[in-house]
Formats: structure tokens, sequence, C-alpha cells
């Protein structure tokens, strides 16, 4: 019974701390992009827009694909 309630607080931990790891890694890595050298035409702040836009993408495939999957067939 310790085992489950072990479980069942250190798994919501585990996720907001994940969370909040991706969320920092990913503003780290845009805010590197956005500060990179000039390499291609002269515009550097594009390569973070795009990267940003390619995430939310991600993140709402996976978002769709989930709650479809959660649904059941009526």
């Amino acid at each position: 019974m310790q085992e489950r309630l072990f479980s069942a607080f250190w798994v919501p931990v585990l996720v907001i701390l994940l969370t909040i790891g991706a969320i920092v890694g990913i503003g780290e890595l845009l805010l590197a992009m956005a500060e990179a050298k000039e390499e291609l035409s002269g515009v550097k702040e594009p390569y973070a827009v795009i990267v940003a836009t390619v995430v939310a993408l991600l993140i709402l495939i996976g978002a769709t694909i989930a709650a479809r999957s959660g649904r059941k067939a009526s």
C-alpha cells in the first residue's frame, strides 16, 4: 500500500519537474538560436521562430493523437 502512495506522490512531482525542464530547455534553445551569429542572409531571429513553430506543431499533433486514442468508439 505504501508503494502505491509513494508512486501516487512521485509520479505527479516528476511530471511537473520534467515539464518545467522541457519548458526551460526549449526556451534556452530558442534564445540561443535567436542570438546566433548571422550566417545566412543576415537574418538570425527566424531560426528561433521556425523552431518554436515546429515545437508547437509537434505538441498539438501529440495532443490530438492522445485525445483520439483515449476516446472510446460509440
